[in-house]
């Protein structure tokens, strides 16, 4: 062999080995997701966007839904994944989805991480410490690897975004955020701001704005995709409107994640249910700002040891940003906190997301750069804390697929049962729910519209029919959400509780029926025993107790272009 073939094939060896290593350090970043992940479908937000998806290729399916045929947000989604729902079924488009994003996230993470910690497989125990933090430091309910929707595709383009930060390639930061901006304006937007809090920390090693200019065009041209969209949402409506979808979206729909005092303010339950052991309850638990408020200590003590001074400290630069953007968001809450419409304009723009995310993203880089360092002076202590941290995120990952094994129901049905019902009591409730939608999928036109159960949240995924409300599926233009809000009120008023829609009676439904339209009602009869003397088309014959009873609201209807 020449010694021109020697040289060619000693270079193509290591390059085919480090392939070889990255793709599988990918495939066990992804086999980590599956594992975090990969429960039932739907997912908690997967009915909500898929279904939306579903409806803007076919704009017949579910028609009259009022939540369905509001404005569309997120055309990119739509665009680039959500025409497979045109020729495949819900839960089929729900699982390709997510291994398509996870397969993305893991490769993106990899990127990031290498660039952090290069040796080999640390990516793998920084996605596994990144997956275990998230889910024990968010403060308000921020994720990351879970169901496929908008946001998914969003954190794909940030993780690579950060990784060009790392490196110090400003010019492929503005454009990687922009098509993040592009699927999800609120992850790519607030990552924009960040960064220019990380660039004017950078002081020297940075370059010119002027020569970032053509990037940052190009960036800021490419999130109008998702921008656009997000303005009209409000465009043509009179500012009274907007001002009233602002307070019902901040302060009653949303304020678990939108509003820092709320946030302080809700109970917590511990559920150990798969471990034979009764929830506990913590009413008004200061817990998740006080552990997000731990964790940012530990990372901020982590950097005091590792001190970074190559391209990493960009990223921690980032995440001081990240953390700055909430804080103005906390001090926005509290000052506005008596002012209702001032706090509902400022607020619903998600302050706590981004400190959510680079919180438990920095604390799993910092550790694994501590080891490299504790390694170099005290190898056997940097031993047994990696040992450590293997145990720890085991036991995550073993926790999580226990809970899974006990409750392998979707998360969005998990998500909707009540709080005081039996696992025994939900099982049951969940078969019969699965049946009455199908009864109703394979029983009813098409276009039929449906009064449904206020807290459900699947019945378009099984059942293929259009429902007046639900709880669930709030639109996202104010002309919708002040629609949503009026039928949520007269369908669910205070008067009727937790009984459910047969606490309205025959009049009252009637009534109901010829506003919106619609000729048959969902019970739920784990909430209600209260008889209506409508004609009950399911289940035909009684064989025993069933969770819900579909009836048919008798009559001319009054209205039958289904006011919306």
């Amino acid at each position: 062999m020449s010694h021109a073939k020697q040289q060619s094939t000693a270079k193509a060896a290591p390059s085919y080995y480090a392939s070889a290593v990255a793709m599988a350090e990918v495939s066990l970043i992804f086999v980590l997701f599956f594992v975090l992940a990969g429960g039932a479908a739907p997912d908690v937000n997967e009915a909500h966007y898929l279904c939306k998806a579903k409806h803007y290729w076919n704009p017949d399916w579910c028609r009259g839904d009022l939540f369905l045929d509001s404005t569309d947000a997120h055309l990119v989604f739509y665009w680039t994944f959500g025409w497979l729902t045109r020729f495949l079924s819900l839960e089929a488009v729900a699982w390709i989805g997510r291994c398509i994003t996870w397969l993305l996230l893991a490769w993106s993470w990899r990127r990031l991480s290498v660039a952090v910690v290069p040796d080999r497989l640390w990516s793998l125990l920084t996605a596994a410490l990144f997956a275990m933090l998230l889910r024990c430091s968010h403060m308000a309910g921020e994720w990351v690897v879970g169901g496929i929707e908008a946001k998914s595709f969003a954190f794909v383009f940030f993780f690579l975004g950060l990784e060009a930060l790392v490196r110090n390639r400003w010019s492929k930061v503005w454009v990687l955020f922009g098509a993040a901006s592009a699927f999800h304006v609120l992850v790519g937007g607030w990552s924009v701001i960040a960064g220019v809090m990380a660039w004017l920390m950078a002081k020297n090693d940075r370059p010119s704005l002027l020569r970032m200019l053509p990037a940052l065009a190009l960036g800021g041209v490419i999130s109008l995709a998702g921008l656009l969209p997000g303005l009209m949402l409000t465009s043509g409506i009179d500012a009274d409107t907007v001002t009233e979808a602002n307070e019902v979206y901040v302060h009653q729909r949303l304020a678990h994640h939108l509003l820092f005092h709320r946030i302080l303010s809700q109970p917590i339950t511990l559920d150990f249910a798969y471990l034979g052991a009764p929830p506990v309850t913590l009413p008004y638990s200061h817990l998740f700002f006080l552990r997000h408020l731990a964790f940012i200590a530990v990372g901020v003590g982590l950097w005091m040891y590792v001190r970074p001074s190559d391209g990493t400290i960009r990223l921690y630069n980032f995440a001081a940003g990240a953390i700055a953007i909430a804080g103005i968001g906390i001090l926005i809450d509290q000052a506005t906190m008596y002012h209702e419409p001032l706090s509902a304009k400022l607020m619903r723009y998600y302050w706590f997301r981004m400190s959510d995310a680079m919180v438990p993203l920095s604390v799993a880089l910092l550790s694994a750069q501590a080891f490299q360092k504790l390694k170099s002076s005290r190898p056997v202590a940097a031993q047994w804390a990696l040992a450590g941290c293997i145990v720890l995120v085991t036991m995550n990952a073993s926790d999580v697929f226990a809970r899974r094994r006990y409750d392998p129901k979707p998360a969005a049905v998990v998500q909707a049962q009540p709080a005081d019902m039996n696992k025994q009591q939900a099982d049951r409730c969940y078969q019969d729910w699965r049946a009455a939608c199908d009864w109703i999928a394979t029983h009813t036109p098409e276009d039929e519209l449906f009064l449904t159960p206020r807290n459900q949240q699947t019945f378009k995924w099984y059942a293929q029919r259009g429902e007046v409300v639900a709880w669930k599926d709030i639109p996202q233009d104010a002309a919708g959400i002040v629609q949503w809000k009026r039928r949520i009120d007269e369908i669910f008023p205070e008067r009727i509780g937790g009984y459910d829609l047969a606490a309205h009676g025959e009049r009252e439904l009637q009534r109901l029926a010829d506003k919106y339209g619609f000729r048959h009602v969902v019970i739920d009869r784990s909430r209600s025993t209260r008889p209506l003397s409508f004609v009950r088309v399911y289940p035909a014959s009684w064989r025993g107790s069933s969770c819900f009873e579909v009836y048919r609201v008798p009559g001319r209807l009054a209205n039958l272009s289904r006011t919306r």
